[in-house]
């Protein structure tokens, strides 16, 4: 009987061991790493990521429709919670950079427009996000976009075809 203890000891060490290196523990130490550098690129703008996505995901929905851009459209738009968008709105609003009122046709929801200075300083932060995803995701080098089709793929949609450019026959 000692000596199956030990034995189950051996496995239970390699199963931890392994588990350090399952896709999903490699995954979620990559997202934690990628996290920070979006912080310290956020950081001199002071803006948290979730508030950068969300206001660009403001700039991005802003003038593509006719009718006022609820918090819950944004919330779809951008993939957040409901209740946390309009907590960060709010926060956003109160430094001055988007605008919040009630929608126009339906008294319970809030409609929210990017102000000047939400679109001025998402647009300037949003050089240093870029420059930080280039040099975080560099190491895949050409797989760069296949990688980018497998999140697609993960997160629940159809990743876009893509067609190499030195594929097309002429």
């Amino acid at each position: 009987m000692t000596e199956r203890r030990h034995s189950d000891s051996e496995h239970d060490e390699t199963r931890t061991a392994s588990s350090f290196r399952s896709t999903g523990y490699l995954l979620w130490q990559v997202v934690n790493l990628w996290q920070r550098r979006q912080k310290e690129a956020l950081s001199p703008y002071n803006l948290t990521p979730v508030q950068f996505l969300l206001l660009a995901g403001l700039d991005d929905l802003s003038g593509t429709t006719p009718e006022p851009i609820t918090q819950t459209v944004l919330a779809r738009h951008c993939r957040t919670d409901r209740m946390m968008t309009s907590q960060v709105l709010r926060h956003l609003e109160a430094d001055g950079l988007i605008h919040r009122r009630e929608h126009d046709g339906d008294g319970r929801a809030m409609a929210v427009e990017i102000g000047a200075a939400g679109r001025d300083l998402v647009r300037r932060a949003a050089k240093s996000v870029e420059q930080v995803e280039t040099a975080f995701f560099r190491a895949l080098g050409p797989d760069v976009p296949a990688f980018g089709d497998a999140l697609t793929l993960l997160s629940g949609e159809r990743p876009r075809r893509r067609v190499p450019a030195g594929s097309r026959s002429s």
